[in-house]
């Protein structure tokens, strides 16, 4: 699924480096809400430590009632 949403970590220069090797082939922090037909109605990537605002997604999933 990572791979299919585009947020897999899989850069091989990342596996050149024992400490960095367990950040590779794993995935990036995102949310994603879809929908009841499979759409996707939101989407976000940040950095490793990066937060996504509650009343964003809540604003996206009001929408879908």
């Amino acid at each position: 699924m990572t791979r299919a949403y585009g947020v897999l970590n899989d850069d091989p220069a990342m596996a050149q480096d024992v400490k960095r090797i367990a950040i590779y082939l794993r995935a990036k922090r995102s949310w994603f809400v879809v929908d009841k037909e499979g759409v996707i109605r939101y989407a976000r990537v940040t950095d490793p430590r990066g937060v996504v605002p509650n009343d964003e997604i809540l604003e996206v999933l009001g929408k879908l009632k």
